[in-house]
């Protein structure tokens, strides 16, 4: 999963990350997001075809507090000749007063 460290938001201003996990084609079944600000939100790429692409993300949100934004996402990849991986991983976005 890269970056291993997201960006630094700033408060009340728009933020945007982008995040690439690897290893093979996440399951959307098994996908699971969670973040201790709710105004944040992960959203898939759309691939070729018009399909949700999990391997691509964008965290989105607008921070409210100097609170620090955890991030935690967790799934599972499809398996061909091999079984599927299962990943994790909780980043923390420092917020920050201003520009």
């Amino acid at each position: 999963m890269s970056p291993d460290k997201l960006p630094d938001a700033y408060l009340n201003q728009p933020y945007q990350a982008n995040i690439e996990i690897t290893g093979g084609a996440v399951s959307d079944m098994t996908f699971y997001t969670k973040f201790s600000d709710s105004s944040f939100k992960i959203t898939p790429s759309i691939a070729e075809g018009g399909y949700k692409d999990y391997n691509l993300l964008t965290v989105t949100g607008v921070p409210t507090t100097l609170e620090p934004v955890s991030v935690y996402i967790a799934g599972s990849t499809y398996g061909t000749n091999f079984p599927g991986k299962d990943f994790e991983h909780e980043y923390t976005i420092e917020v920050k007063a201003n520009k």
